[in-house]
């Protein structure tokens, strides 16, 4: 093999200093677009956490909230006690169930068809209220059972008439009896 001449070497040196050119242009190119994205990943993550926590506010604080206004006296401050018993949580159907605190489904044992099933306590006002009330801990915050017999009025009814209301009745005739 004879020795390269020096025409050959310097083409040979300008090229690889033209390479080299290219890539430190590319590695350069690459730095700024990686300085770009880890500009941008604060704001993405932290939209993207924002909207997590919308979701979750949808699909699970308001629902719980409105149920347990249902079910505890105030709801406010009444719900602090149940969360040191119980947790609120989706699971992975995304359905809201009441757990423990270890994690763990609460359930109840009931009859269905003179067997004894066990089943998780459902998201409804009346299951949660029912379980609430048997485990016996919680009666000075449950409401009672909102129970009026004989035809009472709630006691939430109105039982008076505004003026525009009045304005709004018809006059009622007032019943002869034949006298005048």
């Amino acid at each position: 093999m004879a020795d390269p001449t020096y025409e050959e070497l310097s083409s040979e040196n300008a090229r690889l200093r033209q390479k080299n050119a290219e890539l430190l242009d590319e590695l350069k190119k690459a730095r700024g677009r990686l300085k770009e994205l880890e500009a941008a990943q604060p704001e993405g993550l932290s939209e993207l956490e924002t909207l997590r926590a919308e979701v979750l506010d949808l699909k699970l604080h308001k629902p719980v909230a409105a149920m347990l206004k249902g079910v505890l006296v105030s709801p406010k401050y009444s719900a602090q006690e149940l969360a040191e018993h119980y947790k609120f949580e989706l699971n992975e159907a995304g359905e809201i169930e009441m757990r423990d605190l270890e994690g763990n489904p609460v359930t109840v044992a009931e009859k269905v068809d003179g067997k004894e099933v066990t089943r998780s306590v459902r998201f409804e006002e009346m299951d949660i209220w029912r379980y609430l009330v048997n485990t016996g801990n919680f009666n000075h915050i449950i409401r009672g059972s909102r129970a009026s017999g004989s035809g009472a009025i709630p006691s939430a009814a109105r039982t008076f008439t505004t003026q525009q209301e009045k304005a709004q009745q018809p006059a009622q005739a007032k019943p002869n009896f034949g006298l005048k």
